[in-house]
């Protein structure tokens, strides 16, 4: 693929702190570049193995033709439809990573600081319980950096005010986008100190981890979810009549995990179910995101109550998407500088341009 001289020039100019060139959300090409720079080169889990209990097959579709992971004994086997892009398959706790570059980034590395945040939830032991696709009419740029931003949590018809309700606005204030993402905040830091003495004495585990290398896109964290709330749920009840992992062998602490993979996963998990995103780039302005509610095998659950939460936010961001894709193609769109509490949007258009601009220095 040809990168012409504007749009090479649009790259190398972008700076980290002022919204992206218009282009970046609509230019077909530069889709394309971010897509084979940046999607390609990271390790992305696609479905939880509980998956293949049922079925022998699992079909990932991209912008570019399908992945099919194929169960064959007690392996798993990854191939593209275009039969010329390699396709490698990891298994983690149940989560099946595929990888579709060449020379893939070693995985043992990438795994190795997340693994205590997964491994307590149990995921060995879990099953999808209820998936859903949501279809964002939004560049998998615009999808992406609204999930990472959070202000949005903040007035108007779609501020996520039952999100609100179950974490409480101290810990949004500090925690909304990630670690060390908003204002410090004396009540929450003294809520957190307590909880965190409280859950480590039981046994579970509890840290906080930011990204130290820029291969990769990762963070973690484990904090508490607001007073009298045990679960991610309409009313803050539980929704299954089992815990899962390490809850179920330890007790309750009334916490919350959340961890990114990379720009394209999340897990947000509670201490009775987990749920993964995919963010899936299909075209320009086509992004499907994928849920997955995990749950421990044996539980029963209500489903409604259990995906009420995530599912309500979730259809928000997708009108939010939408509404900004629609200002980003307009005439009127100009870039802005980002404000104080937007420090994850920041790093994540550091990570992107330089994956996009080693990428294109490569192929010189």
């Amino acid at each position: 693929m040809n990168i012409n001289s504007q749009l090479k020039n649009i790259i190398t100019s972008q700076k980290v702190d002022e919204g992206f060139h218009q282009l970046f959300f609509t230019d077909e090409n530069l889709f394309k570049l971010s897509f084979e720079a940046i999607f390609k080169k990271q390790w992305v889990f696609i479905t939880h193995y509980s998956h293949f209990y049922d079925n022998d097959e699992f079909i990932y579709n991209l912008t570019d033709g399908y992945v099919i992971v194929k169960k064959i004994g007690d392996k798993l086997e990854a191939s593209h439809s275009n039969n010329t892009t390699t396709c490698h398959t990891k298994i983690f706790e149940h989560l099946v990573f595929i990888n579709l570059s060449e020379n893939p980034y070693d995985f043992e590395e990438f795994i190795k600081p997340l693994e205590p945040y997964i491994k307590m939830h149990g995921l060995k032991k879990g099953k999808i319980a209820f998936q859903k696709d949501y279809v964002f009419n939004a560049s998998h740029l615009a999808t992406i950096q609204n999930f990472k931003e959070c202000n949005h949590c903040w007035g108007g018809e779609f501020s996520h005010k039952d999100y609100l309700d179950v974490h409480g606005s101290t810990y949004c204030n500090s925690y909304g986008a990630g670690v060390g993402s908003g204002i410090e905040s004396e009540e929450f830091n003294e809520r957190l100190e307590k909880w965190t003495q409280d859950t480590r004495n039981k046994g579970l585990f509890v840290d906080e981890f930011s990204e130290n290398d820029p291969k990769f896109f990762r963070v973690a964290e484990r904090t508490p979810l607001k007073e009298g709330i045990l679960s991610e749920t309409r009313d803050g009840s539980y929704s299954c009549t089992s815990l899962m992992g390490d809850f179920k062998k330890f007790g309750a602490d009334g916490g919350y995990t959340a961890v990114g993979f990379s720009p394209f996963n999340s897990f947000v998990a509670n201490n009775e179910f987990s749920i993964l995103f995919v963010f899936s780039p299909i075209s320009k302005n086509k992004t499907i995101v994928t849920q997955m509610w995990v749950t421990d095998v044996e539980a029963e659950c209500d489903i409604d109550k259990m995906i009420f939460l995530w599912d309500r936010t979730t259809l928000e961001d997708s009108q939010l998407c939408e509404m900004n894709q629609k200002g980003i193609e307009s005439i009127a769109y100009s870039e802005g500088v980002y404000g104080s509490l937007e420090k994850s949007l920041i790093l994540y258009q550091k990570f992107y341009l330089d994956h996009l601009q080693d990428h294109i220095r490569s192929r010189a």
